[in-house]
């Protein structure tokens, strides 16, 4: 029975003494200059006589670092964390360029680990790791040719970093998800989801024709019913989606993104036709000043749609000529229908009062005067800078009241919010206020606490970080 224990604590004692530690695991870079560390015996002699070899002139020409680490077992850590833990104690890769790559395989776990620096994710990301893994390694590996799999990935890493073109081919997932599959992703993220919100703001705004309560705005001639939204913006666009995946499977994807972009194009004709209506109705008004507003009010809109649909550039200058043109239309006098002038900027300064003057000066506010040729009597016009600094003067009501100054009261902790004091004042009365405002409490950073652990074991190799990145197969 003693012997039996005895060598039941043997075994025990065995298998606790092949386990690897972080600490434990041979830098050969610092003693050999050796990429290898193989204290186990996993990899034959002449494999790794070979890696070295690979790994040296990839550094030599390509200024990365690459780590292969082969242990029997790690124990009860699991592999992502020991990989991490080991790659910042040694600093694998440049310190400037995180370059590094420690490939770590764990017999007992029957695992094989990419762990990337920083600088690698994407020239390695996860997936290119993950497939040199699955079809260049893991197939020796499940053979007990840890030496055949091993060299195996490695030519693979090397041809990427060496000519990143070739990861390319490599990109793919084992599952290659169908163009179609990947087309109707993609619609659902960057057309579904900001459809709706469009619609959940509008819905929220009232900003439907038949919108419950009725929707305020001046331009009504915009707005679309429900239903007309709905079947413009997703029943159009889900008919075409279909019918191009149905009738044409094997060129689909490229169709329907074809097919949307154009019928997207078509649906600016509709917005231009609705526009249209409301300057009419303006126009039949002579009210040309509303004009002005409009167009002044959707030429950023329209400067958007000239970036998306690049032939409505052409139609972005119009709307800016058509906006001034409309601002100096001739116009009749509102008390003796005569003919009205537009007096020049200096002529127009006669009639302007002096706060007037201040805000064309200071450019927050543009004012255009008409005078009467036969009754003299004079209309004037203002519009407002909206991307001006002013605001108007809680005293004086002059559009010349801003910001001057802002000073911290008390200043925020990692415990308290600070506060802080805005000056304001009105360039044209001098009247000033004193506002309070809050400052957000200051945030710890987790950076800093760690930055320095990135290369403090680095000998030999450059320092470099990661972040956690590449993939793990196991067989």
């Amino acid at each position: 029975m003693r012997h039996y224990l005895l060598l039941i604590f043997w075994f025990n004692s065995l298998a606790l003494f092949s386990q690897s530690t972080v600490e434990s695991v041979p830098n050969n870079k610092l003693t050999t200059g050796s990429y290898i560390s193989n204290p186990d015996a996993i990899l034959d002699a002449s494999t790794v006589q070979q890696l070295d070899t690979l790994l040296r002139a990839l550094e030599e020409q390509t200024s990365v670092q690459v780590a292969v680490v082969a242990l029997n077992s790690i124990g009860e850590v699991t592999i992502e964390d020991f990989a991490q833990q080991l790659f910042t104690r040694w600093g694998i890769g440049n310190k400037e360029k995180d370059n590094g790559l420690l490939i770590l395989l764990v017999n007992d776990l029957r695992t094989i680990r990419f762990h990337t620096g920083y600088g690698l994710e994407g020239v390695l990301p996860d997936i290119t790791c993950k497939r040199i893994q699955r079809e260049y390694m893991v197939p020796e590996f499940k053979q007990g040719n840890y030496s055949a799999g091993v060299w195996a990935g490695l030519l693979q890493v090397d041809k990427i970093l060496r000519d990143p073109a070739y990861a390319e081919e490599l990109k793919k997932p084992e599952d290659e998800m169908s163009n179609w599959s990947a087309l109707l992703i993609f619609l659902a993220f960057f057309m579904a989801i900001p459809l709706i919100i469009v619609f959940s703001i509008k819905n929220t705004n009232s900003g439907f024709a038949d919108s419950k309560p009725k929707n305020s705005t001046p331009y009504p001639e915009l707005l679309l019913t429900y239903r007309t939204w709905i079947i413009t913006f997703v029943g159009i666009p889900i008919f075409i989606v279909a019918f191009f995946g149905i009738t044409y499977p094997e060129t689909a994807e490229g169709l329907c993104i074809l097919s949307l972009y154009f019928y997207f194009f078509l649906t600016l004709f509709y917005r231009l036709y609705r526009e249209k209506k409301v300057i009419k109705r303006f126009l039949s008004a002579h009210d040309y000043y509303e004009i002005v507003e409009f167009l002044r009010k959707y030429q950023w809109y329209w400067l958007g749609m000239a970036f998306l649909f690049p032939p409505f550039l052409l139609y972005f200058f119009y709307h800016l000529m058509r906006k001034r043109i409309y601002r100096n239309h001739p116009r009749a006098c509102k008390k003796c229908q005569g003919v009205m002038k537009k007096l020049s900027e200096k002529a127009d300064d006669e009639y302007l009062t002096e706060g007037q003057r201040l805000e064309e000066k200071i450019r927050s506010v543009d004012y255009d005067v008409w005078k009467c040729k036969q009754c003299e009597s004079i209309e004037m016009w203002f519009y407002l800078n909206r991307y001006s600094k002013y605001n108007p003067c809680p005293k004086c009501k002059t559009i010349a009241f801003k910001t001057i100054s802002k000073r911290t009261l008390v200043s925020p902790t990692y415990s308290s919010s600070g506060s802080g004091e805005e000056t304001s004042r009105c360039s044209f009365c001098n009247h000033e206020k004193k506002s309070t405002y809050s400052i957000a409490m200051l945030v710890a950073s987790s950076s800093s606490s760690s930055s320095g652990s990135s290369s403090s074991s680095g000998g030999s190799w450059g320092g470099g970080s990661s972040g956690g990145g590449g993939s793990s197969s196991s067989w």
